[in-house]
This record gives C-alpha cells, structure tokens and sequence, in this order.
C-alpha cells in the first residue's frame, strides 16, 4: 500500500467527533441526593426532625414497657401507660426516676377487675357465676339499695347503721353510702319509673282487667293500708297482676 493510500484514507484523516448531547450531560451541574428526593438543595435540612412518638423496641431498659416516649419540642417526655403521668426522659438523666415511679403508681399496683371477675346473674340465687366484665356503677347500686328496702320493709335508718356500713364497705369500697333523703329520693323515682311501666302495659293489652282490694296492717309503725291490684291475661296468656293505687286508711291515732 502507498503513502498516498494511507494519507487519503477516511478513518486516518478525520477526527473521531462526539455526539453533542455527550458533551451537554457532561458539562451540566452534577444532581445532589436533595435533589433526587424532591428537597431543594438551597433548603436547610434538619436531621432532627421526625415524628413524635418514638419506638421504644431499641431502649434496652424494660421500663420502657410501661411508658411511652414521645418527643415535644426539643424535650423528650415519657407517658406512664397506667396513669398517664407525663415525665422526664432527658437520655442524660437515665431511668431512675421512671422506676421510682412504677413502684408508687396506684394504676399499677391495683389490679384491674374487669378483666377477670366471676359474676352471677342478677336475680337468680343457683345461677353459675360467668367470667366477663365489670364495671361499678354508683347510680345502680343506689337503686338496689332502694329496692331491698322496699322488698324487705327495711327502714330508712338502715343506711346510718355501723353493721350495714361495714358490711358495704367490704363488699364495695367504692360505694358511697347515701342519706336518708337521698333514699326515699330513690325509692319514689323506683315508684314513678313502675307507674309509667304499668299504665304502659294496660294501654296495651286487650283482655278485660278484675280488680280486687287489698287490706293490711303494719305491726311495727301500727298503720292500716289499702292497696288496689288488677288482674289479667297478657298476650301470651299468662296470669298477671299489678297494684293500681294503694292508700293509708288509718293510723294509731285514728281514722284518716
């Protein structure tokens, strides 16, 4: 091959040219980790910055079963779960204190009865008790209270006896023992709520109502009573009785 060969060959003689879009992406600004996230690179990052609660599966210490670590600010605080007493949970100060206070918390130290109580059902004496859960109730308890002194005739004075105080506050601690005329209070709402109960059901009924007379007299408080009752068959045809009306006829100091 001749040197004039070589010298006019194309390959040997033209340049080797790179695409213009090579050299843009070459010389264009580099992107930034910022950028690729949708975070302006001019914009402050703050590596701080984060949700509030925090998981408490990374402490190592096991008071943190018992609370919940949340971040308010630029402070952390801890929650107890049981009471809910917000404390301190600077990592510099440790865990003394949240230990101090798991040994005095009331919540956790008394045990939760509505989980596990054995209750039996509400006017059966041979009725087998039943696991489920409880919850005391003042204004119930204050109506039975009403209602065993209308069952049994019990005075109203029963409620001032050290015995029965006693005997409620074993059974019930929570159970605050009402007056006398908060009693009697009870016991006419009792007597209004059947009222209305019992007028319901004769509105409602189509069978005809026998009415018959009652008299009695009290030994202790020496009074004479009238009492009025109805009777009829309901839709399941069963036998029914409510009183009406009754009525003081007479007292130890005469006829009324």
């Amino acid at each position: 091959m001749s040197s004039n060969e070589i010298t006019s060959s194309p390959v040997a003689s033209s340049p080797v040219q790179t695409p213009r879009a090579t050299l843009e992406d070459q010389t264009s600004e580099p992107s930034t980790p910022n950028a690729s996230m949708g975070v302006s690179a001019s914009e402050p990052v703050d590596l701080d910055s984060g949700p509030d609660d925090l998981n408490n599966e990374n402490l190592k210490s096991s008071v943190w079963a018992h609370f919940e670590r949340k971040k308010n600010g630029g402070n952390m605080t801890a929650t107890c779960s049981h009471c809910r007493k917000t404390l301190g949970a600077n990592p510099k100060n440790g865990t003394t204190h949240l230990r101090m206070h798991l040994d005095r918390c009331k919540r956790l130290r008394q045990p939760d009865v509505r989980q596990k109580l054995l209750a039996g059902i509400m006017g059966k004496a041979n009725a087998k008790p039943e696991l489920g859960n409880y919850s005391f109730d003042q204004d119930f308890a204050r109506r039975e209270l009403g209602t065993m002194i209308i069952l049994h005739e019990y005075p109203l004075s029963i409620v001032d006896h050290m015995g029965f105080r006693r005997y409620s506050s074993a059974l019930q601690p929570l159970f605050k023992i009402p007056t006398r005329n908060r009693v009697k209070s009870d016991i006419i709402n009792i007597y209004e709520h059947e009222r209305e109960q019992v007028m319901k059901l004769l509105e409602g009924i189509r069978s005809r109502v026998a009415v018959t007379t009652d008299l009695w007299t009290s030994g202790n408080q020496k009074k004479g009573f009238m009492a009025v009752t109805g009777h009829f068959i309901d839709e399941e045809f069963i036998l029914q009785s409510r009183i009406l009306r009754y009525a003081l006829l007479f007292c130890k100091f005469g006829i009324l």
